[in-house]
């Protein structure tokens, strides 16, 4: 005779609506940090006069596009930019899903700091393997600092969101 547990009927949908919270929360808090990342450059290239240079060099390092020495036509650019700009929110949608069910497994308090080392560190990575890759060097007016600074900020920003839609949604 067959006998039914309800408790783990009961944890099987426990851990369903767990996983479908947090891939639900850490997508819209990674596509939040990406965006805010594109602000940032976006901000960072307005101040030197060159709107659009960080993504447009980005964007050529990553997807090619024709000779080095030469200026893409705007098609070949728009395109390599829209490209560029989608696997860039797709990414952090990722980072924002593996960040979600980071603090689920390791109940690690959601601080800033925590938020920030875990951006400063996933984004980190993961730029520095499609950088060795794609055999792209960084060039000397972009740099390190503004990258780690602004995955720090990618971090608190995903932190920040995870936070907020804990206290709209409690229920675990």
């Amino acid at each position: 005779m067959s006998v039914y547990d309800h408790s783990a009927h009961v944890a099987e949908q426990t851990y369903r609506r767990r996983l479908r919270k947090d891939v639900l929360h850490g997508a819209f808090a990674g596509v939040l940090a990406g965006m805010a990342i594109m602000i940032v450059f976006f901000t960072y290239d307005m101040l030197w006069f060159k709107p659009l240079a960080t993504p447009d060099f980005l964007s050529g390092s990553f997807l090619g596009g024709g000779d080095p020495g030469a200026e893409p036509s705007s098609g070949l650019r728009t395109t390599r930019l829209a490209i560029f700009s989608t696997l860039h929110l797709l990414i952090f949608t990722l980072i924002g899903i593996a960040f979600a069910r980071f603090f689920r497994f390791t109940q690690l308090p959601k601080t800033l700091l925590v938020g920030g080392l875990y951006g400063l560190t996933a984004c980190t990575v993961i730029f520095s393997a499609t950088l060795r890759v794609t055999g792209t060097q960084m060039s000397g007016e972009w740099g390190w600092p503004a990258l780690l600074s602004g995955n720090f900020l990618a971090g608190i920003v995903m932190v920040v969101f995870l936070r907020r839609a804990e206290q709209v949604d409690p229920s675990d």
